[in-house]
């Protein structure tokens, strides 16, 4: 079984299609399972493997 990873896009001009969605990766990246498509777009340079962007926090009413 493949494992899923983040990736994000090294070149804003480049952006490599998911073969699944047929969607462009996102540039702030996206949480994808690591197939032979993406190992293959790893090791050509078209995407990194990154950290997750860290969620806001939302803030309650205080009273």
């Amino acid at each position: 079984m493949d494992k899923t990873t983040f990736l994000k896009p090294t070149n804003d001009t480049v952006c490599p299609r998911d073969p699944q969605t047929l969607r462009r990766l996102a540039p702030e990246g996206e949480e994808k399972i690591l197939n032979t498509f993406w190992r293959r777009r790893l090791k050509d340079g078209d995407v990194e493997i990154a950290k997750p962007p860290k969620k806001a926090k939302k803030e309650g009413n205080k009273s």
